[in-house]
């Protein structure tokens, strides 16, 4: 009876340090994907798009801007959620507008594919291959604005990236905004 004991408590030490050898495991992995991110890079972020004006240079040579108010945080009185106001505006260079705006919009984590080189004014073949989570306001079927994070050494500020799909579903404009007011 006393090997049989024995026996379990040597089998259950062992299962227990195979656990905290997973989560060492884990944490090197973390580690080493943090050490990947280096320079301006930029990385999609959980916390949800920050509160003021964001707006894009130009997009790319010949296309026109994108403008997004991300208002203050709300709540209601039925639910327990925080809400915001938020209203894009992107203008095309023949100057038609496509508006959108959400009087009360929460936050949801979806995945979004990984920006093109020129969405962010980079190139690193093969670092962004799949989708990701990112933080993101859906303002409807075919725009959403998600959050992203400069990396620790980076001296770039958060971006909010403006996503917006044709009828077919195909991304037709896909643009990194910086911050140009906080209010």
């Amino acid at each position: 009876m006393a090997a049989v004991v024995a026996v379990a408590v040597g089998l259950a030490a062992c299962s227990q340090r195979e656990t905290v050898d997973a989560r060492t495991q884990m944490v090197v992995t973390a580690a080493g994907e943090s050490a990947a991110c280096v320079g301006d890079s930029l990385r999609p972020a959980t916390a949800s798009p920050a509160q003021g004006l964001w707006g894009s240079d130009s997009l790319a040579a010949g296309s026109g801007r994108v403008v997004v108010l991300i208002g203050p945080p709300g709540s209601s009185d039925l639910t327990l959620t925080v809400t915001r106001l938020v209203e894009s505006l992107e203008i095309s260079p023949a100057g038609d507008t496509i508006r959108n705006r959400r009087a009360a919009v929460s936050v949801s984590l979806e995945l979004l594919p990984a920006p093109g080189a020129d969405t962010l004014g980079e190139a690193k073949p093969g670092s962004r291959a799949g989708a990701h989570p990112a933080a993101t306001y859906v303002l409807s079927s075919r725009v959403q604005l998600a959050a992203y994070e400069a990396c620790a050494t980076s001296t770039v500020g958060p971006r909010v990236r403006y996503v917006r799909r044709d009828a077919s579903g195909r991304i037709v404009t896909d643009v990194m905004l910086h911050r140009t007011s906080e209010q």
